[in-house]
């Protein structure tokens, strides 16, 4: 019997690898302000995130349609606010890593639609416990232009291209933003899938998104 505890903690160790190797993986490539980002982090994501969230990572990038000039400087599409609140989600992400941590701050940032600000960017920083100086500090200097350009530079890589935000690859294919549990739980290979996996979810209402578009 002595034996039985160390056999059943070293079968637990690999299963719990076994599971998690099997994750899906979600990319969300978005941009803050875009009204259709907004209603898919509010809708369908969080959604997911809430009864499936065990089965997938998901790799958030705030960039969207943005434009690098030849300077170096940003020009976003919904003007100076967003590439602020793209640059602050880069930076919220970057300290706080745990996604339980920083997607609550998206939900509460996006939630808030065109009157993103700096101000709300705070209170919804302090609702997480995530230290807004540090955030800020990021923000306005080299390192929240540092994640920026990686952001840029993995958008900018997407193959095909992405044409909209929000814009979704499961597993590294492009998925149309709609139905994401059903997506999720087909994609995943790994046993026991969540309750939610095998009940009908609710529809929500077809939407179109931020397209691309010359930024003058």
């Amino acid at each position: 019997m002595r034996m039985l505890v160390p056999v059943l903690l070293v079968v637990a160790a690999l299963t719990a690898r076994a599971s998690s190797s099997n994750l899906v993986n979600v990319s969300f490539y978005s941009e803050a302000l875009c009204p259709d980002c907004d209603r898919f982090t509010e809708g369908e994501m969080k959604e997911a995130i809430e009864k499936v969230g065990e089965i997938f990572t998901l790799h958030f990038v705030p960039w969207g349609n943005a434009k690098m000039n030849d300077d170096g400087s940003f020009k976003c599409q919904h003007g100076e606010m967003e590439c602020a609140m793209n640059t602050v989600e880069a930076c919220v992400i970057k300290y706080n890593p745990i996604r339980s941590t920083w997607w609550p701050f998206i939900v509460c940032l996006e939630a808030h639609g065109y009157q993103q600000t700096w101000e709300i960017a705070q209170q919804c920083a302090e609702k997480q416990n995530i230290t807004w100086s540090e955030v800020k500090a990021c923000a306005e200097g080299p390192m929240g232009k540092h994640l920026e350009v990686m952001y840029y530079e993995e958008t900018a890589s997407l193959n095909p291209p992405h044409q909209y935000t929000p814009w979704v690859l499961i597993n590294g294919k492009h998925v149309k933003e709609t139905d994401m549990i059903r997506k999720i739980c087909t994609a995943y290979e790994g046993e026991n899938k969540p309750e939610a996996c095998m009940r009908a979810q609710r529809q929500f209402p077809p939407m179109g998104g931020c397209y691309k578009e010359p930024l003058e």
